[in-house]
């Protein structure tokens, strides 16, 4: 089983980032890995090999939802 911290910072970030609610966007590079951040409930949503990649894996959620 998996730990979990609530408090921790790291659960919230992301939470709000999509251009449309006034974020930056939630393509972002930690650490030198690109990743996708959860807009609705924070943190990580998916991990890419680069920000192309990111973009078109979010371009293919959306087209699909």
């Amino acid at each position: 089983m998996a730990y979990n911290q609530f408090s921790s910072p790291f659960s919230m970030a992301g939470k709000g980032c999509s251009k449309s609610d006034g974020g930056s966007g939630c393509v972002k590079q930690v650490g030198g890995k690109w990743l996708i951040m959860n807009n609705k409930k924070g943190g990580v949503w998916r991990r890419c090999t680069s920000e192309q990649n990111c973009n078109d894996q979010l371009a293919g959620y959306h087209a699909n939802s």
